[in-house]
């Protein structure tokens, strides 16, 4: 089953709201196991719990999971607290990850903040967390547009 924009609420408040929508009901957001745990305004926290069949070599997490989790991020926190737009739709236009250290038999929590918005333009900057150690994985900005 795929998410098509006629099946959120385009009567939603804002983008906070259209996220909480989106994020369940995506199926690659599903197949990668990410979870909402906190949206702002323009602010997002995501957390991807451990899975074997997440990893690359033994217990390490793969480094394509954790740019995804920075998409996801990224789209979130872009869409986080902003008026909805006439269409629902957004893509990402940019991405620029700095992998720090591995992500070893541990979840990935994912804080992404707004650095700039405009029109339809956000700039976005994400951090990747070890999620029981807390430990910075990876650094992260991206540029999305929304609407």
């Amino acid at each position: 089953m795929t998410v098509s924009p006629d099946q959120l609420d385009a009567d939603a408040a804002d983008g906070s709201e259209i996220m909480k929508q989106f994020v369940p009901a995506s199926p690659f957001v599903a197949l990668l196991g990410v979870q909402l745990e906190d949206i702002a305004d323009g602010a997002a926290t995501l957390l991807v719990p451990y899975r074997p069949d997440l990893t690359t070599v033994g217990t390490m997490m793969h480094g394509g999971l954790i740019a995804a989790a920075v998409d996801i991020g990224v789209m979130v926190a872009a869409w986080a607290g902003r008026p909805v737009p006439d269409k629902l739709r957004g893509v990402t236009a940019s991405l620029s990850i700095n992998f720090i250290a591995p992500l070893v038999e541990d979840g990935l929590r994912v804080r992404a903040h707004r650095l700039s918005t405009g029109r339809k333009t956000s700039h976005v900057r994400c951090d990747m967390f070890a999620a029981t150690s807390d430990a910075l994985v990876a650094s992260a900005t991206g540029t999305y547009q929304v609407g």
